[in-house]
């Protein structure tokens, strides 16, 4: 029974998460990143404070200490307010399929940061395998097109491919969080709501239509929000949570379904193949490491 609700949590989170570029590129079409960073950040904090309060309650809070204050102060500024931040000026400069694409290479970069920064070491033959996914990371930046050897936006492709080294450094850093997942997030997002607050007070804020409101609550809460409690869930009530992790790799394939049909977007066969490069390195990295283990 639970292996069954953890494949449910998991199909919830992983449908959340495939329509979301498209919600980023409907939203950013009405506002700028900023403005959608604040719309969606108080929208997940809103939920996010639901969750823990009818959890366990909110009084979990009083045994946050001083020190762990301090540090969500730091991750909270990291992730969600600087990576949201980048990641949807990333989206606004590129086409969604590039833009997500790119930023699926965050478990590549993981396991790169883990070996400076945790002292891991990794067989020669993971190597081969991020190698891999380097190479369609390559393919999805220039579309296919190695003619000319240019990126056609490249300050966007940095902006996404800088999203992904920032999630991998919050996931290695998070690592070493005591605190249970919901708070953590709670906190992280309530230092992010002050951040991108002091940001719009010197931007200024400008009103979307309703579309763009619809569209950044609905980033708040199924890319920010609710989404990560199911996957957590998942993953809690899951026997193997390696068949589980493994699923979330669907995504971005479905996603490309929802930016043709609802965004209009002509999918590059390059970014199909860069995708499955990608994610079969990853795949293939994982195996790697579990059977060195």
């Amino acid at each position: 029974m639970n292996q069954r609700k953890a494949y449910l949590y998991a199909g919830v989170a992983i449908l959340c998460w495939a329509t979301v570029a498209t919600a980023f590129k409907i939203a950013l079409s009405t506002m700028s990143n900023i403005d959608l960073l604040f719309i969606s950040t108080f929208s997940a904090l809103i939920v996010l404070l639901g969750i823990v309060s009818f959890g366990k309650g909110i009084g979990r809070l009083r045994h946050v200490t001083a020190r762990q204050w301090g540090r969500a102060a730091f991750m909270g500024f990291l992730n969600p307010f600087l990576y949201y931040l980048i990641l949807f000026k990333a989206y606004a400069l590129l086409p969604a399929q590039i833009a997500q694409a790119l930023n699926c290479i965050w478990p590549v970069l993981l396991v790169l940061l883990s070996i400076p920064i945790l002292g891991q070491r990794i067989p020669f033959m993971s190597v081969l395998a991020l190698l891999i996914s380097f190479a369609g990371a390559v393919v999805v930046a220039f579309q296919g097109d190695f003619s000319g050897l240019s990126v056609k936006e490249p300050f966007g492709v940095f902006l996404a491919a800088l999203t992904s080294v920032m999630w991998a450094l919050y996931f290695i850093l998070n690592m070493k969080s005591k605190l249970e997942e919901e708070v953590s997030l709670l906190l992280n997002f309530l230092f992010a709501s002050v951040y991108i607050t002091l940001l719009i007070c010197f931007t200024g804020f400008q009103v979307p239509v309703l579309k763009g409101w619809l569209a950044g609550v609905y980033v708040g809460l199924f890319e920010m929000g609710i989404t990560f409690v199911f996957w957590l869930k998942a993953l809690n009530l899951a026997r193997n949570t390696a068949t589980i992790g493994s699923l979330i790799y669907l995504f971005p394939f479905l996603s490309l379904i929802f930016i043709h049909y609802l965004l209009g977007e002509e999918i590059y066969t390059s970014t199909v193949f860069g995708l499955v490069l990608i994610i079969t390195g990853i795949l293939a990295n994982q195996f790697i490491i579990r059977k060195s283990k």
